[in-house]
């Protein structure tokens, strides 16, 4: 039976969980998935070599799936559930449900007639698993409705979002290999949480064409709101992210990020951005490690985090941390 919602591993955490596994046979691959329902076939001659790393954390369910040889993959996912394939790493093209493989395409598996995916030989695919009804709280009915479709495709987005979407995977698994404890924060997994949704909801309204026609009075006045609205949340000391903003505005994901271009010449998620590390900063001079200042604010590759630190202050964290009488860096 298809599951309704992704599951962690038996004997593991129902809260959290990494989960990784390697196989010598394309059957076995095929059933590692829970609830996909999968049937694999090898099309290229050569020993099959396969491996997924799987992170589970509340409803929502990450992997990353390798596979040696080239496939004829089917399978279905429950109705109620929207899964999301990104190529992480493909060296020739395949054939998703009739179309060919695109690198800046995303995969998307769920539909009520299922999937069939002719995959390349050395692919490793990211996936995003989660109830669809969780994105009725961070997308606009419009945007849901044009964003999450019945049947399974391809779907084209921008070179930028879905290099934005690689690097959250990257980042996310490698993380949570290196510092597994912090799963077992409450605080990190609802960060994790909202970051892929907002990952998610980017994916599916991606339009570059896509401008309204609003007054300048109209649009000047969004982005004030929002500066507004942002500076109350840091002062509660509250996470930041684009849907919380957009529902407290009553405002579309591509309303608000046409309003931040044309005025501020920046996107809002360049903006939250930048308030997040100004948060961070500001933890940072109260003595904070930096470990602890940056996944509070959202920042989990810690490489990335520390160049975007120093681009927009011209220091590393460690440095403001030092500055501040404290010599915690870890």
């Amino acid at each position: 039976m298809p599951l309704s919602s992704p599951q962690p591993p038996a004997g593991q955490s129902a809260v959290a969980a990494l989960k990784q596994s390697r196989t010598r046979d394309f059957d076995e691959q095929a059933t590692l998935l829970q609830g996909w329902n999968q049937h694999y076939a090898q099309l290229s001659a050569g020993r099959f070599t396969g491996a997924i790393v799987e992170l589970f954390f509340d409803d929502i369910h990450l992997f990353s799936e390798s596979t040696s040889q080239a496939l004829q993959q089917s399978g279905k996912l429950d109705d109620d559930v929207l899964a999301l394939g990104i190529p992480l790493h493909a060296q020739e093209r395949g054939l998703f449900c009739g179309e060919t493989m695109q690198h800046n395409a995303i995969h998307i598996f769920s539909g009520t007639s299922g999937f069939e995916f002719y995959s390349p030989a050395h692919l490793t695919m990211g996936g995003i698993v989660i109830p669809r009804a969780i994105l009725q709280g961070w997308m606009s009915e419009a945007d849901l409705a044009a964003g999450i479709d019945q049947s399974a495709q391809l779907r084209a987005v921008s070179p930028a979002l879905i290099g934005q979407a690689r690097a959250f995977l990257f980042a996310m698994f490698d993380l949570c290999k290196h510092h597994p404890a912090l799963l077992q924060s409450e605080n990190f997994r609802r960060q994790l949480r909202d970051a892929t949704l907002a990952c998610v909801a980017d994916l599916l309204t991606d339009d570059e064409k896509h401008a309204e026609g609003l007054s300048a009075q109209r649009r000047w006045k969004i982005v004030q709101q929002a500066q507004d609205y942002l500076h109350a949340v840091q002062d509660k000391d509250s996470t930041l992210n684009i849907e919380a903003l957009c529902r407290e505005l009553g405002v579309s994901r591509r309303t608000l990020q046409y309003c931040f271009n044309d005025l501020v010449g920046m996107n809002p998620v360049a903006f939250l951005r930048a308030q997040r590390l100004n948060a961070v900063r500001q933890m940072l001079k109260e003595s904070c490690s930096v470990t602890e200042a940056a996944t509070a604010w959202g920042f989990w590759h810690f490489g990335h985090f520390s160049q975007e630190y120093k681009k927009l202050f011209g220091e590393l964290p460690s440095d403001t941390l030092r500055r501040s009488g404290s010599a915690t860096v870890g």
